[in-house]
């Protein structure tokens, strides 16, 4: 019987979908550069102090929102659990799918012996079956689960990106900031308009800060 062979590589076809999570909070959106601490402050100066001016006349800047994604320390860590969520998960499958597998084995075993009667093989190969269907469905739905927690993560990855970006632009020094992530729609843009590091910056001193009152 093939039944053993096709659940397994059903249950190993599991795809490890990057980046889910199951607990998250939302990291601080709060815009009022005078309640962040002096840290905070300090990057800010820092950037401020550094940074050319933007003519008038040219008032955008855009974000490359992969580059914040893989270097902003609070999606790290949300990336982290969710990859240990998912590694549990399919070691919870694959080790019903090799329980299900020695059990189609067995039943092999005792047709090709002819230790089994006919109607006891026939109601045996229907438990079988309906275990096949239930174990793809429990892959389908967790498949989902793990992909609404992704696109969870993302969302987050977002709001926390555009409350940066409010609270780095409170003087409207800029009037448009674009996302020039991978496949977006900017295909041409002058490097010094990029202020990916500068937002990344002040994400991470936002979060360092928030973790440094916990403690």
């Amino acid at each position: 019987m093939k039944n053993g062979n096709i659940i397994v590589n059903i249950i190993f076809g599991v795809a490890i979908i990057i980046l889910f999570v199951l607990y998250v909070q939302k990291p601080s959106v709060e815009s009022k550069k005078d309640t962040e601490t002096q840290d905070v402050a300090a990057v800010l100066d820092t950037i401020f102090a550094d940074e050319e001016m933007v003519e008038a006349n040219f008032p955008i800047a855009y974000v490359i929102v992969d580059s914040v994604m893989h270097n902003y320390l609070y999606y790290q860590k949300l990336e982290k659990q969710y990859q240990n969520l998912v590694i549990s998960e399919e070691n919870k499958l694959q080790k019903k799918a090799e329980q299900f597998q020695k059990d189609v084995q067995d039943f092999q075993y005792q047709i090709d012996n002819r230790i089994i009667t006919t109607a006891d093989a026939q109601a045996k190969e229907a438990e079988l079956t309906n275990r096949q269907q239930q174990l793809y469905a429990e892959q389908q739905k967790k498949q989902q689960e793990l992909a609404a927690k992704e696109q969870k993560l993302l969302d987050q990855l977002i709001d926390s990106v555009n409350a940066c970006i409010r609270f780095y632009n409170a003087d409207g020094k800029y009037k448009i900031i674009l996302n020039n992530a991978y496949q977006s729609s900017v295909l041409y843009a002058e490097e010094e308009l990029n202020i990916t590091n500068d937002i990344l910056k002040v994400m991470n001193a936002r979060y360092n800060a928030s973790q440094a009152k916990k403690k």
